[in-house]
């Protein structure tokens, strides 16, 4: 099992703050922060859920370039968001999970 906090985790179409996203096996679950958790991996930037299967390098590259352009981290959340969405890059039933994780 592994847990991390980021500044935002993007996941099923909807965009969660300051949250905590674990990932065991084909399970996800996404928590509000309330508190500090013994290993929590803190990541200053944004956390993708995506399909293991669907998701491409140019995905991922996509996703670092967009963050890296924004000046802002609320403006990259928004683009990463919109583009994760554009592209179908939800996890669908029956799908295993992965993690893209974009540092600031």
């Amino acid at each position: 099992m592994v847990r991390y906090l980021a500044h935002a985790v993007i996941h099923a179409g909807k965009v969660f703050r300051q949250s905590i996203v674990q990932l065991d096996g084909d399970a996800v679950a996404v928590t509000r922060f309330d508190g500090e958790i013994h290993s929590t991996v803190f990541v200053s930037g944004i956390i993708v859920v995506v399909p293991e299967e669907r998701v491409t390098t140019v995905n991922v590259d996509q996703m670092k370039r967009i963050m890296g352009r924004a000046a802002l981290v609320e403006q990259a959340i928004k683009r990463v968001a919109h583009y994760a969405e554009a592209r179908g890059l939800a996890v669908a039933p029956g799908e295993k999970p992965s993690l893209v994780i974009l540092q600031r």
